[in-house]
């Protein structure tokens, strides 16, 4: 289950996620969420073209591409 901290810096708020490995969320990008940093579906109802932001922890870490294409 997702853990969420948000703590107060430089007088800003900053919220930090921490997922286990395959692990998926739904976060708020309409700013209107009851469960706040959490989706909970409320842009569905406003204007606006924003939607969630989805967020999954990978179970193994992506391989970097060496560019050598």
């Amino acid at each position: 289950m997702a853990i969420h901290e948000t703590e107060e810096r430089n007088g800003k708020l900053r919220t930090v996620m921490k997922l286990e490995p395959g692990e998926r969320v739904a976060l708020c990008r309409c700013m209107r969420s009851a469960q706040f940093p959490f989706c909970d579906g409320t842009h569905k109802t406003v204007e606006g073209s924003a939607g969630p932001a989805i967020v999954e922890a990978l179970a193994a870490p992506v391989e970097k591409s060496t560019g050598d294409g």
